[in-house]
């Protein structure tokens, strides 16, 4: 089951086929856009309208194919493609037409995104669903029942058995894979939207009951596939990964039984199911935090950081990167290849080599585990007993952390740096490091071993940011440099140089002044986090210089936003975040810079200019939607006039 991209979006803008009247100035993209549409997409289109089954079956097996190409998907998605599939393909009396159908629909849904799944739901695709979920639980239900001869079968009864083997296979893997399509067909839906997960989540208990019945039917042998099994156990666990409601109707759901599940995936058995055993610590590890069993937070974590390491070390990256490298096919036909015969009950009708398909598990196994450690790090950074109240890492958790799990981050960073990302992790690392790093700052102690690992990650980091334009990436790159810089202090300024502040100040001014290409929210964290790290670079670069540029940038900002006021939460963040800098900044006038800049630069009267925009745009934020800023907006409006006076009398 691929992994979600929730939320995408078209971003591009629609092409007008009547901006330009001469022949001369026609987009050439657009003429063989035109000639694949005539020679490609619409012979496809009409023979999914075909009465013929064998036409049908080829159309899908090739348009499932061309939607992996972005720009091919598009031109069969202008062609009402996925009306069609709903109207033409989804009752077909041919199964296998069916379960394709299912399948290029969750594909179609995973890569387009919200607009996709708002579309089938409106379409009342639900109802197909439910057809598709009780065929599924009668088909199951003949299996379980034909799956041993009764004690009084004949001879000739094994023989017509043996003889139907091939047939039945082909059979079962076709329910199999009817399954997994329309599981994961609803996980994606889900994940489309606040709305449409709500939607989803209203019907969601006939499903959770089919998929925990085949759970419990593979206990102690595996009936169906693994690749199947392993959907089961990722359609739990994304639901778990979304809604404490549904880890609670989980842990209250008598059939589901967790520790005889984690018994088994640790059986000889299933010694090579990694992608298992990691679905099994990510159900773990929701239903231990949604269910608040905070008294044991440590010892659980170690436990489950521990296991999810062990899962990813076994996987050779090398391995990897070469069975997941594209053949080029470009000569062959558009269709999916079948096998002559069904030697294995896990081995797929058509699509890729069982090196390939193990590559891609491996490769969702990685994905899967950083996502849990992710989260992980975030969990046990909160202290619930004490909110305000910095957390006490236990000897074991922090010696798992920085002994193997570090490492293990590390080495998968470098891995895709040095092979030009070839397993498309590199954002989900930098990610997870990003939120060690505030980990260790939510501590109570920073362990003295990661202000050396500090100064390591801060050189990748760096090198990362500067070799991408992704600005969602450098975002992230820049959270972690904050978080390095509060951590290490004045051991960092000798990592910084001018040209470095410079840039980052004129990228923040570019980004306010121009529409930036990135989404407007990736554009506004981009800047608080530049503000961040600006912000705490300023008292600890012993440079009066940068300093004064530094705490500049803070106040036009802060100006910038609080007069230019909105209701985006992040472009309200970034004043509130700027002028409390600014306290930290020029707390004490012992500070060497403080008359260099704050006197001398008047800024006691610029602070005061500013006094009616803060209050205004704290006035202005909605305390319902968004109480914890409304707060924070206040204590900080309210510190502006103290520290004004504070300032004033600390000289007098």
């Amino acid at each position: 089951m691929g992994k979600l991209k929730r939320g995408r979006k078209n971003q591009k803008a629609r092409v007008n086929p009547i901006a330009n009247n001469s022949k001369k100035n026609f987009d050439k993209q657009e003429i063989k856009d035109e000639n694949t549409r005539n020679s490609k997409i619409l012979p496809l289109i009409n023979n999914l309208k075909s009465s013929v089954p064998n036409d049908k079956t080829m159309a899908l097996g090739a348009i499932t194919v061309l939607c992996e190409d972005e720009r091919m998907r598009k031109l069969l998605l202008k062609e009402k493609l996925v009306s069609i599939i709903m109207e033409q393909c989804l009752n077909d009396s041919n199964d296998e037409i069916v379960v394709e159908s299912f399948g290029l629909l969750r594909n179609i849904g995973i890569e387009e995104g919200y607009e996709v799944t708002k579309f089938y739901w409106r379409s009342n695709i639900w109802t197909a669903i439910e057809a598709a979920l009780k065929k599924i639980e009668t088909s199951f239900k003949f299996l379980e029942e034909s799956k041993s001869l009764p004690l009084a079968a004949t001879e000739d009864d094994e023989k017509k058995a043996q003889g139907k083997k091939t047939s039945d296979k082909s059979k079962e893997q076709l329910l199999f894979d009817f399954t997994e399509n329309i599981l994961s067909l609803i996980v994606v839906m889900a994940s489309g939207s606040e709305d449409l997960y709500d939607n989803v989540f209203q019907k969601i208990d006939p499903v959770l009951k089919l998929v925990v019945d085949l759970i419990n039917w593979n206990i102690p042998t595996m009936k169906t596939t693994v690749k199947l099994f392993n959907s089961l156990l990722d359609f739990i666990y994304e639901f778990a990964s979304e809604s404490t409601e549904f880890v609670q109707n989980l842990h209250e759901n008598s059939q589901f039984d967790l520790h005889r599940l984690i018994e088994y995936l640790a059986s000889p058995a299933q010694s090579k199911n990694t992608l298992g055993k990691v679905y099994i610590e990510g159900i773990k590890f929701h239903l231990y935090e949604a269910l608040n069993q905070a008294d044991n937070k440590d010892a659980a974590s170690t436990e489950i950081l521990n296991n999810l390491i062990s899962c990813i070390t076994t996987i050779n990256l090398d391995n990897l990167k070469k069975n997941l490298s594209v053949i080029d096919n470009a000569k062959e036909p558009i269709q999916k290849k079948a096998p002559e015969e069904i030697k294995d009950i896990d081995q797929q009708i058509g699509g890729d080599t069982p090196e390939t398909a193990q590559a891609k598990v491996d490769v969702q196994t990685l994905e899967i585990a950083i996502d849990l450690i992710t989260s992980i790090w975030e969990y046990i950074a909160f202290n619930e007993a004490n909110p305000q109240d910095p957390v006490t890492l236990s000897t074991d958790l922090v010696q798992v952390i920085l002994q193997l799990a570090y490492p293990s981050l590390i080495e998968l960073l470098k891995f895709e740096m040095q092979n030009k990302e070839a397993l498309e992790l590199l954002d989900k690392i930098i990610v997870c490091l990003n939120n060690m790093c505030w980990l260790f700052l939510s501590s109570e102690n920073i362990p003295v071993e990661w202000y050396s690992d500090a100064l390591q990650l801060w050189d990748l980091i760096v090198n990362i940011s500067s070799n991408k334009d992704n600005l969602l990436i450098q975002k992230d790159c820049l959270s972690i440099c904050w978080g390095i810089t509060k951590t290490l202090g004045g051991e960092i300024k000798s990592k910084v140089n001018y040209s470095m502040i410079e840039s980052l100040i004129s990228r923040c001014d570019d980004l306010t002044k121009h529409n930036p290409t990135e989404d407007n929210a990736t554009s506004l964290e981009f800047f608080l986090c530049a503000v961040g790290f600006l912000g705490s670079l300023a008292p600890v670069i012993d440079n009066t210089e940068v300093t004064s540029h530094i705490s500049q940038f803070l106040l036009s900002s802060t100006e910038l936003f609080a007069t230019n006021q909105t209701d985006e939460p992040k472009a309200n963040e970034i004043p509130i975040e700027c002028l409390n800098l600014i306290y930290q900044i020029f707390g004490d006038m012992s500070y060497s810079y403080d008359y260099e800049i704050y006197v001398k630069n008047n800024y006691h009267e610029k602070l005061q200019a500013l006094e009616p925009s803060i209050k205004s745009m704290y006035k202005k934020i909605d305390k319902n939607r968004y109480p914890h800023l409304k707060i924070r907006a206040e204590e900080t409006w309210a510190t502006l006039g103290r520290f004004i006076q504070y300032k004033q009398s600390e000289r007098d």
